[in-house]
């Protein structure tokens, strides 16, 4: 605009020294606001061009700052994850200060939330989800090259395998139990009052004869039962044998005298089948010297 006015002035002299005509000096006029205009232009243009050079062409790159920003905090959090333990370190020792850097992690993103420290503990929680999965598919490799250590060769997870497994487990029980039966007979403990007794007896009459025991029905208080109609009175073995709750099915070996509880309360034939199972295989019988033929 000083350029523009000191042409101006200097118009304006020499139209006064010379007299132009006044249409004349504003068409001047004009001709030096154009020349003001474009020169303005150029240095703009050149003052862009310059800058836009030692820049370089950024084009649709505009965000290029925020993904250096974005890198350099994920090579730091690379490098604070980095073990920095040596291979001689104690294995033990080495996953405890993990755990111990990624809580105090955890702790300080709490505390102060701030980006640096959710991106640290973010980073670090996901350095340990590679190593476990890691560890995961190197014992799934070694299960794949080694049989012998795959246990779902055992115990089986696929459904139909399942179907398989527990039907072979079933039959398997069943002779173990047929297998007892052959050694031991059943006394089954009653009262007639007691509803309990009324609802077990059909239960024991089934599993007795599905496996073939020997059932002896032994009435507390002389009474009788529709599946059980020949019973014998208690002479006194419920006390020897410390039955104290009815119905109570007890398995014992006639030569021996060790016992079998196989259930106190009413139960269903398959817990018996279950308790049967578990109680010849883990609990040592009780040994009972008394004659019990009387």
């Amino acid at each position: 605009m000083a350029v523009f006015s000191m042409q101006c002035l200097v118009l304006r002299n020499l139209a006064e020294a010379f007299k132009f005509p006044r249409p004349l000096i504003k068409i001047l006029k004009q001709i030096c606001f154009l020349f003001v205009f474009l020169n303005i232009e150029c240095w703009a243009l050149n003052t862009a061009s310059a800058s836009f050079f030692e820049k370089r062409a950024e084009g649709w790159h505009w965000y290029e700052d925020a993904l250096k920003a974005n890198k350099v905090e994920e090579e730091r959090g690379q490098k604070l994850n980095q073990p920095s333990h040596s291979l001689s370190a104690n294995p033990t020792q080495v996953i405890e200060d993990q755990r111990k850097k990624l809580e105090q992690k955890l702790h300080a993103a709490i505390i102060e939330p701030t980006q640096e420290n959710l991106i640290a503990y973010i980073l670090a929680q996901r350095a340990l989800m590679d190593q476990s999965q890691r560890f995961s598919e190197a014992w799934k490799r070694v299960v794949m090259m080694t049989p012998s250590l795959d246990e779902t060769l055992i115990h089986p997870v696929d459904q139909n395998a399942r179907h398989v497994y527990y039907d072979e487990q079933h039959k398997d029980l069943q002779q173990r139990i047929k297998k007892l039966a052959q050694e031991y007979g059943l006394f089954f403990f009653f009262r007639k009052n007691c509803p309990y007794c009324h609802g077990f007896a059909p239960i024991v009459r089934r599993f007795s004869e599905k496996y073939g025991w020997s059932v002896l029905a032994i009435s507390l208080d002389e009474g009788t039962l529709p599946e059980f109609p020949h019973v014998k009175r208690d002479n006194g073995i419920a006390t020897r044998l410390q039955i104290a709750h009815v119905p109570a099915l007890i398995a014992l070996h006639p030569r021996t005298g060790k016992l079998i509880p196989l259930a106190y309360g009413m139960v269903s034939e398959s817990e018996i089948e279950e308790r049967a199972d578990i109680i010849t295989k883990i609990i040592p019988f009780r040994a009972q010297t008394e004659d019990f033929k009387r």
